[in-house]
């Protein structure tokens, strides 16, 4: 299916007690149907929909499509969380029509489920669809959707949807907007949407707080984030070297962690804080076929420089794999904690890897990383190369040793490996933010990454993401003008 025809994963319940709920954001909040809310409903006598009236104050109501139906939309009191839903059976829903003609943001939530009994239908169902163009293929920009891929029950989820440059509408509620097909089976009790993305991590949990107080759902995922769209605006200046770019102002009350701050201005790496991967120990030996060797990392013209180059590999390790290439890993040997880590940097020309890192893989039942950046400087295809990739990640946990990811990328206007720019990173226990230039490109909740992490400067053979690299470009080299660390102080 097309990227712009989302299917959320579903979500387990989360336990909440029920009471009171605030209300949701207004600021771009064109439609807003509530199944709570018998006072904004048309009903018949038997407690059927014919009309559901739009709470935003926009007027976007929405009338079922077949007032003839022996099926209509039936609201159903005390069904979730203490709360009324509008059940559908999949023979009726809603139509409404254009909410904005012209292109531009859009965020939609929903909460919704599908009772063992309410099973079956089309495997495809929508719970919420929006059309401008009816004769091309919904499937199709600017057409969305939020889809169940489902026919079996499942338990009150909260879908989530953001999408750029759609108009809004004509839309449907629990059916595809032209012809009679993908109608839902299943209950929808809230539907919010924006003319507008959440743009913050706070506006994003305050939405969906809202909802998962009231009807007793998790928190998706996709709402613990928020990454930039669009270039970066103002850029802060830089009135002093000793505070973050992001925070001139010293709001974090900063103080310099000096065990980890280096300009890179000496004739060799300090050996009482960086450490040299050199294939000995539990050293990792790189990503074939390039072999991490100390040679490829040195200091010169002010930088810490790590060069990705054709170079030949002594045999035992080609007996493993590595041929043809090597690179290098340079990190502390002091682990670091809750902080801002700020670094210089020009990304190295060609698609070996730059990275700035911090990790801990050093206990089996504990190993935790966090990417600030992993970069493909020049790659096949020429947008990839204006990827600003960050993530976060657990490899094994006391409980588990499955692999939880939590990442995205914000899309540069301009290539990284064409100038130095500043990139930072500010860790603290209940936030992850990530910023380029002073600028913050992505937030997010910090859910599991309360342990202490060496830093890293690497580069890597990166062949399944940012393909094969052209010969042609080595030997290239990544470059770190500085590395800078701060805590809160007092």
């Amino acid at each position: 299916m097309s990227r712009y025809l989302l299917l959320i994963i579903l979500l387990s319940v989360a336990c909440h007690t029920p009471g009171a709920s605030p209300q949701p954001l207004a600021n771009g909040l064109v439609l807003w149907l509530d199944a709570a809310d018998a006072s904004k409903m048309t009903l018949d006598a038997h407690s059927h929909l014919l009309r559901w009236y739009d709470k935003s104050g926009k007027s976007n109501d929405v009338s079922v499509d077949d007032a003839a139906s022996a099926s209509l939309p039936l609201r159903v009191e005390n069904a979730m969380n203490g709360h009324a839903v509008v059940r559908l059976s999949g023979a009726s829903a809603f139509l409404g029509k254009t909410i904005r003609a012209a292109k531009g943001p859009v965020t939609v939530l929903i909460v919704s489920r599908r009772l063992t009994g309410q099973s079956g239908g089309e495997t495809w169902q929508r719970l919420f669809s929006s059309r401008p163009r009816i004769a091309d293929n919904d499937n199709v920009a600017p057409n969305f959707a939020i889809s169940v891929q489902q026919t079996n029950a499942y338990d009150p989820t909260l879908f989530f949807l953001e999408l750029d440059e759609v108009p809004i509408g004509p839309y449907a509620v629990g059916r595809n907007v032209v012809g009679n097909t993908e109608h839902l089976r299943g209950d929808i009790a809230e539907i919010l949407v924006y003319d507008r993305r959440l743009d913050s991590l706070e506006d994003r949990q305050r939405v969906s707080q809202y909802l998962a107080q009231k009807w007793s759902v998790a928190i998706p995922k996709v709402a613990n984030s928020w990454t930039r769209t669009g270039p970066l605006g103002p850029i802060p200046q830089r009135r002093n070297a000793d505070l973050p770019l992001s925070d001139q102002a010293n709001v974090g009350r900063w103080v310099l962690d000096t065990r980890f701050c280096d300009d890179f201005d000496g004739a060799t790496l300090n050996p009482s804080r960086w450490h040299v991967n050199d294939a000995t120990g539990t050293d990792s030996l790189g990503r074939k076929p390039a072999l991490f060797s100390p040679d490829n990392a040195y200091l010169g013209e002010g930088n810490l420089n790590i060069v990705f180059r054709q170079q030949a590999v002594p045999q035992k390790y080609v007996r493993l794999g590595y041929q043809g290439y090597g690179s290098a890993m340079v990190r502390t040997i002091e682990r670091g904690f809750y902080g801002y880590y700020e670094a210089r940097a020009k990304p190295m020309d060609s698609a070996g890897s730059s990275a700035f890192w911090l990790a801990w893989t050093g206990l089996a039942d504990n190993a935790t990383e966090i990417d600030i950046f992993e970069i493909g400087g020049r790659t096949k295809d020429a947008a990839f190369d204006r990827l600003y990739n960050m993530n976060a990640h657990v490899w094994a946990t006391p409980q588990s040793t499955g692999h939880l990811s939590n990442g995205s990328s914000w899309i540069s206007p301009w290539r990284f490996a064409a100038a130095f720019h500043v990139y930072g990173f500010d860790w603290q226990p209940d936030t992850l933010r990530w910023y380029v230039d002073g600028v913050l490109v992505r937030e997010a909740k910090n859910t599991h990454w309360f342990f202490p992490m060496q830093i890293v400067f690497d580069s890597e053979a990166m062949w399944n993401w940012f393909g094969v690299v052209d010969d042609a470009d080595l030997p290239s080299t990544f470059r770190v003008d500085y590395l800078k660390v701060w805590r809160h102080g007092s």
